[in-house]
C-alpha cells in the first residue's frame, strides 16, 4: 500500500471541505426551519398532548412490526446523543437472520458478508467499532479487530455472528460518543441489549421452534429458543434465563481465488509489456455446517428503595465443520492464443500446466463467556453505578489441505469473458475423475489457537441539580486489562506420491448443477479426499517409512505467534444541561475523557535460515484527551436539531501489534508493529429530525471526520537483536491523514390516514452517501477510498400489519467498494450487491403465532474484480434460505 503524495496544498483542501460542510449545515438548518413551520400548521398543542399520551400507552401494549418501529423512534427522539435503534417485538426476536443483518437497516451502516449471511459491519465507512452486550464491552478471541478463525478472505465468525438474534431485545447504534461512553469507536458503538427480569411483573415464558431450508445446499436446519422470567418478594427480585440452539448448513459455489492477479512480462514478446494475469483460477464449493448455542441469564434485585444489584452472564459458541472442494491450475509460462484487453488484462489464452483437484477440511470453533456483577445506588441528589465484568473468548481452527495433481501437464484453455463473469476453463486430456496419473502433491495440517481475556471495572457517579441550566454532572472511570495470545502449529509436506500407490483415500465429488450450470464442465465431477478415511498427516505414516522419507514434521512457527497485554485506564467528567434558548428547549452535554494505555507485546525474531527464534518484547505507553459536546434543540415538539463534536480514538488491531518478525536470509523481514499510534478522528455532526407521528420520522444528517492518521504498510530498516546490520522490515506504520464526510437520510411513516387496507401499511427507508479521501493510491497513481466503504447505500422496509397478521419486505442495496490492495498495488473491488428478504407472521391466538422468513430471495451473486471489470476474480452464490417457526407465549 503506497502513501499518497500531496496533490494540492493541504490547508487549501481542508478549507474547501470545511466550506462545503458549512454550506451543508446552513442548508440543513434552513430545511429544519421549513419543517418547523409546516409541523406547527399540522398539529395543535392539544393534538400533540393527545399523541404523547397515546404513545405512552401503545409503547407498552402494541406488538408487531409497528411496535418495533415505534419503540425505535422513541429511543432516537428521547436521546441527547446521535442514536439509532432497532427494537424487537417480543423476547428478542429480531426481524432479520442475525444481528449484523438487522444493523444494516441503520443509515450509515454497511454489511460485510461471510458465507450465506451477514457477518460484520462498518459504520460510516469504518470497521473500528465497539460492540457492547448490555453496556459492557465484549471482544472475540483474536482481540481488537478480530474476524475469527477463517481461512478465507471474508469472515463468517465475527462477534455479531456469534450472538443469536433470538436472545436480543434491542440494538442501539451511537455514532458520536460522549465523554461518559467507552472509547474505541471511530464509526460507532453498538449496544446489544437483552431483557431485564424486573421489566415485567410476574412470570413470563416464551419459546419457539424453527425449521429452515436452503435451496443451494438442499439442507434442512433447525433452531430452538426459550425465555423464562419471574419476579419474587413483591416484584423486587427477578430472574431470567434465555437460551438458543441452532444448526444449519451454509453453502457457497462459484469462482474464487487465493493468489488473484499479478503482472507477467512473458505474455507478449516485448518484455517491457507487463500484462495483468489471473494466476489462480478456482471454481469451488464450500459446505459449512454451523451449530450455534447461546445463553443469557440474569438476576436482578431491588434490595431497597435506593439500591439495586444484578448479576448478568452471556455465553455463545459456534462450532463450524467446513469442507471446501475445487479444481484449479496455476497460470504461467508459454502463453498461446492470447487475447489482451485495452487495460492490459489477459482475458483468454492457452497454457500447458498441471491441473489440480483440491480438498480442504477446516473445522473451527469460537466461543465467549461474559459475566458482569453490578449495582446502582441512589439517594437524594446522588447516583452511583458500578460494575465488574470479565470476558473470556477462545477460538481454534484447523486446516487439512490436500492436493491431487496431474503428473504431467495438460493443455489448459481459459476465457474470462466467456460468460457473465463466469470464465470458461477446459483441461484438455487431463482426467481428474481417475486416480491414474494423479499424485498426492501437497499436504497441509495446520492449527491456529487464540484466546483473549478482558477484565474491566468501572464506576460512574452522578450529581443532580435543580438549576435552570445544569441538570447533572457525571464523573467516573474505567480500568481494564486485555490479554491476547496467538499460537500457530504447522505441518507441510510435498510428498508427490502416486495416488495409485496409496490406499483409497479418495472419493468422487459430483455436482451436475454446480454454480447453477454456469461453471465449467471440469467442475461437475472430480476426485477429492474421503473425509471418513483422512486422519491428518498420520494417515500416510506407513508410506513415508516405506519410501524412506521423513514423516511430516510439526513446526511450531514462532514468528506469527505472540502474546499482547494492554492495560487501559480511562477517566472522565461530563456536564449535562437543559434550558431554553429563544423560546426553544435545549439540552445536551459537554465533557472530556482521558485515556492511558500501557502495552506489552511479546513475540519472536525468527531467522528462516537457521530456524533460531529470539524472544522480542516491546513496551509502549500512550495517553490522549478526548473532548466532546452535543446540543439538542427542540424547535417544536416534533422538530429536533442536533449538533455534535467529538475527538474519538481507537487503538490498532491486536494482530498488528505483534512483536513477531520473520527474517529472511537477505536481511528482509515482515512483522507487526507494537509502536503504532492509535487511530484518532475529529468529528462534526449535524442532524434535523421531524417526528410527525407516533412511529413516523423524517431526518437528515451530515457528518465530517478528520482522520489524523491511517495505518499503511511500508518497508523500513530496523535494528534487531543478534543481527549485525539493519534488517528491512515490512510492517504497518502510521501514514498520512484523510477525511470522511457523508449524508444520512431516514424516512419512516405509518400510513394510518390512508383509506381501506392502506391504513395498515407503512415504510422505513434509509439512504447514506459517504465519501472519503485517504493517503492510499493504486499502482497507477489513482486515489483509493477506505476499504469496505460504499459511497451509496439504500435500505427499504415496507410492511402491512393488522391485529393477527403482518408481512414485511426488506430490500438493501450497496454500490461498488474497495476490498483491499492486490498485486502491483491494484485495488480489488466488490461490485454492487442487493438483497431482498420477506417476513410474515400470523397470530393464531394470544399465546401462539406462526412466522415465515425468506432470506436472500434475489440470490445475488457476490462479484469481485482486480482494477478493471474484465479482471473478474470472484463470483459466488449462496442460495435462498426459507424459515418457518412457531412461537408460544405465556
Amino acid at each position: 500500500m503506497l502513501i499518497k503524495g500531496a496533490q494540492m496544498n493541504k490547508s487549501t483542501k481542508q478549507t474547501l471541505k470545511l466550506n462545503k460542510i458549512t454550506k451543508t449545515f446552513i442548508t440543513m438548518g434552513t430545511l429544519a426551519l421549513a419543517f418547523s413551520g409546516y409541523a406547527q400548521e399540522q398539529q395543535t398543542a392539544a393534538d400533540i398532548a393527545a399523541d404523547k399520551s397515546a404513545e405512552n400507552v401503545e409503547l407498552i401494549q402494541v406488538t408487531g412490526i409497528r411496535s418495533q418501529l415505534t419503540q425505535a423512534v422513541a429511543t432516537k427522539r428521547d436521546s441527547v446523543q446521535f442514536v439509532d435503534a432497532i427494537s424487537a417485538d417480543d423476547m428478542g426476536k429480531l426481524p432479520d437472520a442475525n444481528v449484523a443483518e438487522s444493523l444494516q437497516r441503520v443509515s450509515g451502516v454497511q454489511l460485510e458478508r461471510g458465507i450465506g449471511e451477514g457477518s460484520a459491519i462498518s459504520i460510516r465507512g469504518l470497521s473500528q467499532n465497539v460492540i457492547l452486550v448490555n453496556g459492557r464491552q465484549v471482544t472475540t478471541a483474536g482481540g481488537r479487530g478480530d474476524k475469527g478463525p477463517d481461512t478465507l478472505e471474508s469472515s463468517s465468525y465475527s462477534m455479531l455472528s456469534l450472538i443469536p438474534s433470538s436472545l436480543v431485545s434491542s440494538l442501539e447504534v451511537s455514532k458520536l460518543p460522549s465523554a461518559s461512553e467507552i472509547e474505541g469507536a471511530l464509526g460507532g458503538i453498538v449496544n446489544i441489549k437483552t431483557r431485564r427480569p424486573l421489566d415485567n411483573d410476574g412470570q413470563k415464558f416464551v419459546a419457539s421452534a424453527t425449521g429452515s431450508y436452503n435451496d443451494l445446499s438442499e439442507d434442512n436446519g433447525s433452531e430452538l429458543s426459550a425465555y423464562y422470567s419471574n419476579t419474587f418478594l413483591d416484584n423486587t427480585l427477578g430472574i431470567q434465563v434465555a437460551a438458543s440452539s441452532s444448526s444449519a448448513t451454509f453453502q457457497e459455489e462459484g469462482l474464487n481465488t487465493f493468489s488473484g492477479y499479478s503482472y507477467d512480462a512473458s505474455v507478449t514478446p516485448d518484455p517491457a509489456d507487463e500484462t495483468l494475469v489471473f494466476n489462480d483460477i478456482r471454481y469451488w464449493e464450500i459446505n459449512d455446517k454451523r451449530d450455534k448455542v447461546g445463553l443469557n441469564a440474569m438476576v436482578q434485585w431491588q434490595a431497597s428503595d435506593s439500591l439495586e444489584l444484578y448479576l448478568d452472564t452471556f455465553y455463545s459458541k459456534v462450532d463450524s465443520d467446513r469442507e471446501r472442494y475445487w479444481t484449479g491450475f496455476w497460470t504461467c509460462c508459454g502463453y498461446e492464443n492470447t487475447e489482451i484487453s485495452n487495460n492490459g488484462v489477459l482475458t483468454s489464452g492457452t497454457v500447458n500446466r498441471p491441473v489440480q483437484a483440491n480438498t480442504e477440511f477446516a473445522p473451527a470453533y469460537m466461543e465467549f463467556a461474559s459475566t458482569a456483577l453490578g449495582f446502582k445506588w441512589y439517594a437524594n441528589d446522588w447516583e452511583v453505578t458500578g460494575e465488574f465484568a470479565y470476558t473470556d473468548s477462545t477460538s481454534n481452527s484447523q486446516q487439512d489441505f490436500m492436493r491431487f495433481q496431474t503428473a504431467v501437464s495438460a493443455e489448459v484453455d481459459f476465457d474470462l469473458l466467456a460468460g457473465d463473469d463466469a470464465p470458461d476453463v477446459t483441461f484438455g486430456d487431463a482426467d481428474l475423475t481417475s486416480p491414474d496419473g494423479l499424485n498426492l502433491a501437497i499436504v497441509y495440517d495446520n492449527t491456529s489457537y487464540n484466546e483473549t481475556t478482558d477484565a474491566a471495572a468501572k464506576v460512574d457517579v452522578t450529581r443532580f441539580f435543580d438549576g435552570d441550566f445544569l441538570t447533572s454532572v457525571n464523573f467516573g472511570g474505567r480500568a481494564n486489562t486485555l490479554d491476547t495470545s496467538h499460537d500457530y502449529v504447522a505441518r507441510a509436506i510435498t510428498p508427490n506420491f502416486a495416488l495409485t500407490d496409496l490406499p483409497q483415500i479418495y472419493t468422487m465429488y459430483s455436482n451436475n448443477n454446480f454454480f447453477s450450470g454456469d461453471g465449467p464442465a471440469v467442475n461437475d465431477q472430480y476426485l477429492i479426499v474421503d473425509k471418513s478415511k483422512w486422519k491428518g498427516c498420520t494417515t500416510l505414516s506407513d508410506y513415508y517409512d516405506a519410501a524412506g522419507t521423513a514423516e511430516c514434521a510439526t513446526t511450531h512457527d514462532l514468528s506469527p505467534s505472540y502474546k499482547i497485554k494492554e492495560g487501559i485506564v480511562a477517566l472522565y467528567t461530563q456536564a449535562n444541561f437543559a434550558s431554553e434558548l429563544g423560546g426553544h428547549n435545549i439540552s445536551g452535554n459537554f465533557g472530556v475523557r482521558y485515556v492511558q494505555r500501557d502495552l506489552t507485546s511479546e513475540g519472536h525474531s525468527e531467522d528462516v535460515a537457521t530456524g533460531v527464534a529470539t524472544p522480542f518484547t516491546t513496551k509502549v505507553s500512550h495517553s490522549e484527551f478526548l473532548p466532546s459536546a452535543v446540543v439538542k434543540m427542540d424547535l417544536t415538539d416534533d422538530l429536533v436539531l442536533r449538533f455534535g463534536a467529538a475527538r474519538t480514538l481507537t487503538f490498532p488491531d491486536t494482530s498488528d501489534l505483534s512483536s513477531g518478525i520473520f527474517v529472511r536470509g537477505d536481511f528482509t523481514a515482515n512483522g507487526g508493529n507494537p509502536e503504532l499510534d492509535p487511530f484518532i478522528i475529529n468529528q462534526l455532526d449535524f442532524a434535523a429530525e421531524w417526528y410527525f407521528g407516533e412511529s413516523s420520522i423524517l431526518s437528515a444528517g451530515v457528518f465530517y471526520k478528520d482522520v489524523e492518521s491511517f495505518i499503511v504498510n511500508t518497508i523500513q530498516p530496523r535494528d534487531l537483536p543478534n543481527y549485525s546490520q539493519q534488517v528491512f522490515v515490512e510492517q504497518p506504520i502510521n501514514g498520512e491523514s484523510g477525511t470522511i464526510q457523508g449524508l444520512e437520510v431516514l424516512y419512516q411513516q405509518a400510513f394510518t390516514s390512508l383509506p381501506s387496507f392502506l391504513k395498515d401499511t407503512g415504510i422505513m427507508a434509509t439512504y447514506s452517501f459517504i465519501d472519503s479521501e485517504t493517503p492510499f493510491e493504486d499502482g497507477r497513481g489513482n486515489s483509493l477510498p477506505i476499504p469496505g466503504l460504499s459511497e451509496n447505500n439504500i435500505n427499504m422496509v415496507a410492511y402491512y400489519e393488522v391485529e393477527s397478521f403482518g408481512v414485511r419486505i426488506a430490500y438493501n442495496w450497496r454500490d461498488d467498494y474497495l476490498g483491499y490492495l492486490g498485486a502491483g498495488d491494484n485495488g480489488v473491488f466488490y461490485k454492487s450487491y442487493q438483497d431482498l428478504a420477506v417476513t410474515a407472521n400470523y397470530k393464531i391466538n394470544d399465546n401462539v403465532s406462526l412466522n415465515f422468513q425468506a432470506v436472500n430471495l434475489l440470490d445475488t451473486r457476490q462479484k469481485q474484480y482486480a482494477a478493471y471489470e474484465e479482471a473478474i476474480q470472484r463470483n459466488v452464490e449462496f442460495g435462498t434460505t426459507y424459515k418457518m417457526s412457531v412461537s408460544v407465549n405465556f
